[in-house]
C-alpha cells in the first residue's frame, strides 16, 4: 500500500464512513416514521442515534483492534470462531435479500412523479437493470460519486430543515398516544439508520493512527445524528398539511423552489443506485467466497461474482413480484432486512464484549446487546424464526 493511501485524515475518513451509513435511509426513514406515529418519532429517532453513537464507537474499537477488509467478521472468528463468523454471514446474506428491493421502490417512488402511468414496481425492475449493468462493468469511480452525492443530499436536507424551523411560527410537538407494538415496531424500522457501521473496517488500515479512526468516527457519528434530528424537528414542527401523507418534496420546496422535485428525484435515485452496487455487489462477492455450489461461485472474465449476483436477482424479481401483488409493503421489507441486520449486529457486540476487558465501551457493548436483543423480538415471526434456524443450523453444524 502506498505512503499516499495511508495517508487519510480524519476529516476525509469521516466523509467516506458517513456515506454509507446515511446511504439511501436518509430518504426513506423520516417521512416514513412520522407517517406512522406523528411527532412521537422524534423520541424514537433521539433514543436510535444515542444507541448508535455508541454502537459507532464500540465498531471503531473492534476496527482498531482488527484492521483489514475483513472488519469485525475477522474479530469474530478470532474470538468466537469459525462458525459465528460464518453465521454473521448467513445474517447478512438474509438481510440484503430484502433491503435492496426497499431501496428500488424507494427509487421509484421518486421516479413515478415524472412516470406516472407506470406502476412502482416495474420502475423498481427498470432501476435494477441499471444498476445490474453497472455491476458487471464494476464502475472505479462509485465511492467518489456516492461521496459527492451524500454530501450535496446532507447539505440540501440540512439547510432546508434549519429553513424550515426558523420560519416556523407555531411549535406544536404534542406526541400521540401509541402501543409498545408501535414502539418496537418503530425501533425495528430505523434500526436501518445505525446500520454501515461495519465499514469502518476497510478504512482501518489506510489511516495515519488509531486516533485518527476515533476522530473520524465521533465526528461522523454526530454529523449523522445532527442530520437525522435536525430532519426530524423540521418534519415535525414544521407547517405542513395534517391530512395528507408527509413527503421529503415537501421539506425542500420552500427552499429550492420550483426545481425541488428535479434536484430530489436526480440525487436521491443515484443514492439509491449507488447503495445498491456496495450491497449488492458486497455480498454477491461473499456469496460467492462461501462456495455454497459451483452455479453461486462462477465468475465472469473481469472477476465479477456472476452466479450470486443472477440468484440475488432472481430473488429481487420474484419479491418485487410479492409487493405487486399487495404480499409485502415498503415497511415490511425495510423491517424484515432490519431483523436481520440487529441479529448480525448482535453477534459483533458479543465479540465485543468477551474481546474488551473492564471498560466504557464493554458497558456499551452489554448494554446494547441487551437493547437490541428486545429490539429484535418485535421482529415478524417469519424473520425470528429464520434467525433463530439459522443460529441452530450454525451451532449444530460441525
Amino acid at each position: 500500500m502506498s505512503k499516499e493511501i495511508k495517508k487519510i485524515n480524519a476529516l476525509t475518513l469521516s466523509g467516506l464512513i458517513i456515506g454509507p451509513i446515511l446511504g439511501s435511509g436518509i430518504i426513506l426513514l423520516p417521512a416514513m416514521l412520522y407517517n406512522m406515529i406523528g411527532n412521537f418519532s422524534l423520541v424514537i429517532w433521539l433514543i436510535i442515534l444515542t444507541l448508535g453513537f455508541a454502537f459507532a464507537l464500540v465498531f471503531g474499537k473492534l476496527a482498531i483492534k482488527f484492521p483489514g477488509d475483513g472488519g469485525v467478521s475477522l474479530a469474530t472468528k478470532e474470538v468466537l470462531g469459525r462458525k459465528y463468523q460464518l453465521l454473521t454471514s448467513f445474517y447478512l446474506i438474509c438481510a440484503v435479500f430484502f433491503g435492496p428491493v426497499a431501496v428500488l421502490l424507494v427509487a421509484g417512488k421518486f421516479l413515478q412523479e415524472f412516470f406516472p402511468n407506470t406502476s412502482l414496481e416495474l420502475l423498481g425492475f427498470y432501476i435494477y437493470i441499471i444498476t445490474y449493468t453497472l455491476l458487471l462493468i464494476r464502475i472505479s469511480f462509485l465511492g467518489k460519486l456516492m461521496l459527492i452525492v451524500t454530501s450535496s443530499i446532507t447539505v440540501i436536507f440540512f439547510l432546508s430543515s434549519i429553513h424550515i424551523i426558523l420560519n416556523t411560527h407555531h411549535f406544536d410537538l404534542t406526541l400521540p398516544y401509541i402501543s409498545i407494538k408501535e414502539i418496537g415496531y418503530s425501533f425495528i424500522l430505523v434500526f436501518w439508520a445505525i446500520v454501515g457501521w461495519e465499514v469502518i473496517g476497510n478504512y482501518s488500515n489506510e489511516v495515519k493512527s488509531t486516533s485518527t479512526l476515533t476522530k473520524a468516527v465521533i465526528f461522523s457519528a454526530i454529523v449523522v445524528s445532527l442530520v437525522y434530528i435536525l430532519l426530524t424537528l423540521a418534519i415535525c414542527l414544521g407547517e405542513f398539511p395534517k391530512n395528507q401523507e408527509f413527503k421529503l418534496l415537501m421539506l425542500i420546496e420552500p427552499l429550492f423552489g420550483k426545481v425541488s422535485n428535479i434536484i430530489l428525484t436526480s440525487i436521491s435515485v443515484i443514492l439509491c443506485i449507488g447503495t445498491l452496487i456496495l450491497f449488492v455487489g458486497g455480498v454477491s462477492r461473499l456469496i460467492k467466497s462461501l462456495e455454497i455450489s459451483t452455479f453461486t461461485s462462477k465468475t465472469t472474465k473481469n472477476g465479477v461474482p456472476i452466479g450470486a449476483l443472477n440468484l440475488l436477482s432472481l430473488f429481487y424479481i420474484i419479491t418485487l413480484l410479492l409487493v405487486y401483488f399487495d404480499y409485502l409493503t415498503l415497511d415490511n421489507l425495510v423491517a424484515f432486512a432490519d431483523g436481520f441486520f440487529i441479529a448480525n449486529a448482535i453477534i459483533g457486540l458479543i465479540t465485543a464484549v468477551v474481546l474488551f476487558e473492564n471498560g466504557i465501551l464493554r458497558f456499551f457493548a452489554i448494554v446494547l446487546t441487551i437493547l437490541f436483543f428486545i429490539i429484535l423480538l418485535f421482529s415478524n415471526i417469519f424473520v425470528l424464526a429464520l434467525i433463530l434456524g439459522l443460529f441452530l443450523f450454525t451451532y449444530l453444524k460441525k
